[in-house]
């Protein structure tokens, strides 16, 4: 008997312990998808997605500079030949500008007669406005409007820039030998063409900033490199009228209409062409 009833006593404990542990483990499981479902509903993390890579692990195409960088360098390196090659010519073109000798007459002989490094300046800046204008395009204009890449654009823009001023010059070489005022038209293209090359050198900095700092900086760039072309073509019509004013050979009246025709309006259409094509 005694025995009997310390069975029953075992059994009892064993199936309230059975009880106690399913007990627990229901309470687990619930606990689990409580904490689940407050998990799922998280605000800052997802828990219920595959895990994913962390953003700066993975690689994005982004669009360097690089072909800003080798154009500068390139534009650098020209300039770099031409100065060290004719490093007179470059001291007598600035002298002749800026005025710091008397001997001017002489200079401007010197200047004139070094054919080939004026050629060569000439050519710089070509490529050099023409680089200018290219990204002028490419930075106000959206990229889903223009397909062209940088260097297709500086190939246009610089053949372009290359056919007016070579048009000019032989306009200007047209009407002064028609008009036989050949000494004033030489004296224009001279005063054209060294202002260019002067504004050539003192943008190349500013071409620098524009095309390789961020966005701050380069915005104080573009609006340098503005205020400068518009003060050296400024400089250049009033030194013109200048030069008109001393020479009888021409009115000043005719040379405000040379300037409206052959300066002022072929801007104006190139200018109008280009929002055309865009649009």
């Amino acid at each position: 008997m005694p025995d009997i009833i310390a069975q029953g006593t075992d059994s009892l404990v064993a199936t309230q312990a059975d009880s106690l542990v399913a007990h627990k483990e229901v309470a687990v499981r619930k606990n689990i998808e409580l904490s689940r479902k407050i998990l799922s509903h998280h605000p800052y993390f997802n828990f219920t997605e595959k895990a994913g890579y962390p953003l700066y692990t993975i690689k994005t195409a982004t669009q360097g500079k690089e072909i800003y960088f080798y154009m500068v360098a390139g534009l650098f390196l020209l300039f770099a030949i031409f100065k060290a090659s004719f490093d007179k010519y470059f001291t007598d073109l600035f002298n002749l500008f800026f005025r710091r000798s008397l001997k001017q007459r002489q200079l401007k002989q010197q200047v004139v007669q070094n054919s080939l490094p004026s050629l060569l300046f000439n050519i710089l800046f070509v490529i050099t406005a023409g680089f200018y204008a290219a990204m002028v395009i490419q930075k106000n204009i959206d990229a889903a409007q223009w397909e062209l890449p940088l260097w297709q654009l500086f190939i246009y823009t610089t053949a372009s820039i290359g056919i007016i001023y070579l048009g000019k010059y032989f306009i200007l070489k047209f009407i002064g030998w028609v008009f036989r005022i050949s000494k004033l038209t030489d004296n224009y293209i001279f005063l054209i063409f060294l202002v260019n090359k002067v504004l050539t050198i003192l943008i190349l900095p500013l071409i620098i900033a524009i095309a390789l700092s961020a966005k701050p900086v380069s915005t104080i760039a573009w609006t340098l490199s503005w205020l400068l072309i518009a003060g050296f073509i400024l400089y250049r019509y009033v030194s013109a009228a200048g030069i008109v004013r001393k020479d009888n050979s021409i009115s000043f009246f005719h040379f405000i209409l040379y300037v409206g025709a052959f300066e002022i309006l072929p801007t104006i259409i190139l200018y109008k062409g280009i929002l055309s094509i865009l649009k």
